[in-house]
């Protein structure tokens, strides 16, 4: 009797044999079945990490609420943690809800709160991130794609609309049950808010430092022209926020709208962060054109600037989801036209250029040696008594040798810029560029050379095994000369190797202007 692992790699293997059969098993197939048998591990180093920087801005949200005369301005860890858990296997979550929980817990009781208002608070704060990864990864999938168009204004609605709405119920109704914090709905609302400002804006950028592309504007040749434009924002903030006498504070969004278009969804969740960072700091001083409100304390200022960081990121994020996923299919589409024009030029039954592939490739070549000066080599090869092949072997037979013949062409070519190619019916035809007569006719020789040393049965040829024979052309192109040149010294040079008897290299150099063609052994 089978265990459940011997059945699995039985079935691994008849999969992998109907794969190998049809010739559908692929080295990324065996890879998938691979990362299907082998989860991800735990990584302890990273939990305990999270741990750590968790605690920390846990007591940094406290102690910024404090020193702004109790209001939650921003809160950073509840969407710290749902950018942590999204990316992550599902089997996975449990451990880092755990750590989030006792982080909170531990910091509100290290401010002095009492245990049992810490432990309540901190349940809601884990209540918004469980509902919010659980539903929102339900819907779009695991791991979880914030920056596109559709999740992205899930995740607005869901987790920093619906989520912390919740979660600020819950913890103004749990706290109001220790401490005489005033009306609930004052409570519930300063809460809210800086909850929903600590979702919107952390998670995002969490989100993009956690992938691999984002430090690509970062690179040195990229980099000067990201901080440039993530400066301008930033110093339009503070010049707004340091100036009280006029409400200036319109200024920030053509800067941000900047950003927006030039550096796109990782640049717009990086100036917003520095926008909230500059603005609420000149806030709580007293600084800015929210000091304009007149009869208004400091959490009617603070509800103000969170309205309009809100209203910034609402505005902003989608747009950029939007121009980012208009890259994409940009991309996406750029890809797939070079692959259907590799596709219009590719032989289907030897995966090698196909005539058209080669005359354009000609064409080329040709052209960019007579603007050099060099020497261009081409090659015909073709397969000897190829239709005595196929009467002996069949049409099937004779397909699969006319495969192991071009592989083994494309295998002897040893430089990146050499071109083989399918010239029609059994030929062939090797383009080698910056090459002289001499170099090539040593490439036609070791082509000829490996396809006999195939030792591929043919019983109606003299040598027994199948052999080709190949016609070699050279030339210095000049604007008085096609290329047809080239092609007839070497379609020439082929039928004196085939006269010759067969299985044999033959060399021409073509005929160009004021040069009469000249034929060599």
């Amino acid at each position: 009797m089978q265990g459940p692992n011997a059945q699995l790699k039985s079935s691994t293997r008849v999969q992998m044999d109907e794969n190998r059969s049809s010739g559908a098993g692929t080295l990324e197939v065996l890879q998938a079945d691979c990362i299907v048998m082998r989860p991800e591990p735990l990584s302890w180093v990273h939990l305990t990490a999270t741990f750590f920087i968790l605690l920390l801005f846990s007591w940094l949200g406290i102690d910024l609420s404090r020193q702004s005369d109790g209001v939650s301005t921003i809160w950073f860890t509840n969407g710290l943690l749902f950018a942590l858990v999204v990316v992550r296997p599902r089997n996975q979550w449990i451990p880092y809800f755990v750590v989030g929980l006792a982080a909170d817990i531990l910091a509100d009781v290290i401010y002095g709160d009492p245990f049992p208002l810490a432990l309540g608070v901190s349940v809601a704060n884990s209540v918004e991130v469980i509902t919010s990864s659980v539903l929102l990864t339900r819907w779009f999938g695991s791991p979880f794609p914030l920056t596109r168009r559709r999740p992205l204004l899930a995740f607005l609605g869901v987790a920093v609309l619906g989520a912390t709405a919740v979660t600020s119920a819950m913890g103004a109704s749990w706290t109001l049950l220790f401490v005489n914090a005033g009306p609930w709905w004052m409570l519930f609302r300063t809460w809210y808010l800086g909850d929903v400002l600590g979702m919107a804006i952390i998670a995002p950028l969490v989100f993009i430092l956690q992938r691999p592309g984002f430090f690509v504007v970062l690179q040195r040749r990229r980099l000067m022209n990201t901080l440039l434009v993530l400066t301008v924002p930033a110093i339009a903030t503070a010049l707004v926020f340091s100036h009280s006498k006029d409400p200036l504070i319109f200024f920030i969004f053509p800067a941000l709208l900047l950003v927006v278009f030039r550096l796109g969804f990782p640049g717009t969740v990086l100036s917003i962060f520095v926008i909230a960072l500059i603005s609420i700091s000149f806030t709580i001083k007293g600084h800015g054109p929210l000091m304009l409100i007149t009869g208004s304390n400091l959490l009617h200022r603070i509800v103000i600037e969170q309205i309009f960081l809100a209203v910034a990121l609402f505005t902003c994020f989608p747009v950029a989801a939007l121009l980012e996923e208009r890259k994409e299919l940009q991309d996406s589409l750029l890809k797939s036209e070079q692959r259907y024009r590799e596709l219009a030029n590719a032989d289907a039954l030897t995966g090698l250029a196909n005539r058209r592939g080669f005359d354009e490739r000609l064409e080329k070549e040709w052209s960019r040696a007579e603007g050099r000066g060099e020497s261009v080599a081409l090659l015909l090869i073709d397969v000897d008594l190829f239709k005595s092949y196929n009467d002996i072997y069949g049409h099937i037979g004779g397909d699969a040798c006319l495969r192991c013949i071009a592989k083994v062409i494309a295998d002897t070519l040893q430089r990146h810029s050499d071109i083989a190619a399918r010239f029609g019916g059994e030929e062939f035809a090797v383009i080698l560029p910056a090459s002289e007569l001499d170099a090539a006719l040593r490439v036609a020789e070791s082509i000829r050379q490996a396809v006999f040393a195939m030792n591929l049965p043919h019983s109606g040829n003299p040598n027994g095994v199948q052999t080709i024979s190949i016609g070699v052309a050279a030339a210095v192109p000049d604007r008085m000369t096609a290329v047809t040149s080239l092609l007839t010294a070497s379609d020439h040079a082929l039928y004196r190797a085939k006269y010759l008897g067969r299985n044999r290299v033959e060399g021409a150099v073509a005929v160009t202007h004021g040069m009469e063609m000249s034929a060599q052994d």
